[in-house]
């Protein structure tokens, strides 16, 4: 078991800084980055709105001062500039154009952050538009409400006589002055754990979001202290950035934020799925024989169950009783939805089931597919076909002749193109 739990941890390693160096991770925080920084004010706008008619607007302050604090004294200044730009962004006097440009820039940035989430969670498939408005502004307009409605609950268990006795009685004092000191760090976790059971367009289950949480939030404190000593040290940078040095430090940090919140949520992925820490070094793209062979299984386990009248399979069935990796199941049953031989329904999670009847489905219409492609794919083929002047005859020819070499369809192709001028000029005249 030991040994088992070592090989592992060094395989998560691995695909970890596999992760990093293929830029998987480190691509999407960079968009994320410019998407933040375009949305940012918006999305504090609409926010802050909601809470105004709460009474509780002026808490956002220290909340983006503790966000920033590893910025050290550019914090102030910058949560000053934020704040002051959302004061002059009057939610109530935009009108209807207003409102709907500033309520699809929220939601674009919500669809960029479930994308990077999506991409990190191998998931085909983002939220459909409606669903999008649904969840993203109920997140944002509830969302920040729950937050410091908690907050509060919690300043005013502080001031009650219970509260006040546990903390002068031993050891309950201590434990509840250590409770109090790692609340912070406490609700980043569980901030992250949200985030992570929430963005992904599928389930992820809650111990393995708490997993990549654990190591997001911790990470996260590390990285602010290790940045805050960066800031303090900076005077170089901010000699050369001039006034741009707040910028820079800003898109900095939240690069380094983004990198971290992507991290974890890769690292949830692994906890949830193991087998996938062994996957990273495998070809992106399979070949045409890995795909078929893959077409096979699959087809193999939908076929069967639809001909003993069971249920059709989930991927995580398939997943079961194939033993190939999620990340090769997932790509065929992509590919042979494409080509309308499976469909998959709205249930979550999703069954995979036939199109085309097993009576009537043949071997050479799935290979065919997987020759031709899908529509757009083919279409592709007869316009290269045409830029290029490949005549059917010819091609037929090829293939029906595999052991024909390069020189003999080289003359065949002078042949044929020597054969067409002369017929030309023979039309003419």
């Amino acid at each position: 078991m030991f040994h088992k739990t070592l090989r592992f941890i060094k395989a998560l390693l691995l695909a970890l800084f596999h992760d990093m160096h293929q830029g998987n991770i480190t691509l999407r925080a960079m968009g994320l980055v410019y998407t933040t920084l375009l949305s940012l004010v918006p999305l504090l706008a609409l926010s802050f709105s909601v809470l105004k008619g709460f009474g509780v607007h002026n808490q956002m302050e220290p909340l983006l001062l503790r966000l920033l604090a590893p910025m050290g004294e550019k914090a102030a200044e910058l949560t000053q500039q934020v704040l002051g730009f959302v004061d002059n962004v009057q939610v109530g006097v935009l009108g209807f154009a207003g409102l709907a440009i500033l309520l699809y820039t929220v939601v674009s940035l919500m669809e960029k952050v479930e994308e990077a989430f999506n991409h990190v969670w191998q998931v085909k498939r983002s939220r459909s538009l409606s669903a999008q408005f649904r969840d993203y502004l109920s997140l944002v307009l509830v969302g920040p409400v729950l937050i410091f409605s908690a907050l509060g609950l919690w300043s005013s268990l502080n001031g009650m006589e219970l509260v006040q006795f546990i903390t002068t009685t031993e050891p309950l004092g201590q434990i509840l002055g250590t409770l109090v000191q790692t609340s912070p760090t406490l609700l980043i976790v569980l901030a992250f754990t949200f985030v992570y059971l929430f963005m992904p367009n599928t389930r992820v289950k809650p111990w393995a979001a708490f997993g990549g949480a654990l190591f997001a939030g911790a990470t996260w404190q590390v990285a602010g202290w290790l940045f805050a000593v960066f800031v303090v040290s900076s005077g170089q940078q901010t000699a050369i950035y001039s006034i741009f040095a707040s910028l820079f430090l800003f898109m900095l940090w939240l690069y380094v934020s983004w990198i971290i919140v992507l991290t974890g949520a890769r690292l949830a992925y692994y906890f949830q799925y193991p087998d996938a820490v062994y996957l990273p070094h495998q070809p992106i793209a399979t070949s045409a024989q890995t795909s078929e062979l893959l077409a096979a299984v699959v087809l193999r386990e939908i076929g069967q169950r639809f001909l003993s009248k069971q249920a059709p399979p989930t991927l995580d069935e398939l997943r079961r009783s194939t033993q190939v990796s999620r990340f090769l199941l997932e790509t065929s049953l992509e590919d042979l939805i494409s080509y309308g031989i499976l469909s998959r329904d709205d249930e979550d999670p999703a069954h995979y089931l036939l199109r085309i009847s097993p009576d009537k489905l043949t071997v050479e219409d799935i290979r065919r597919s997987f020759w031709l492609g899908d529509a757009k794919q083919q279409q592709q083929a007869k316009q290269l076909q045409q830029q290029t002047r490949l005549a059917d005859t010819w091609l037929e020819q090829t293939y029906a002749n595999p052991s024909t070499t390069l020189q003999a369809l080289l003359e065949n192709t002078r042949d044929t193109e020597k054969a067409q001028d002369q017929e030309a000029t023979a039309q003419k005249l």
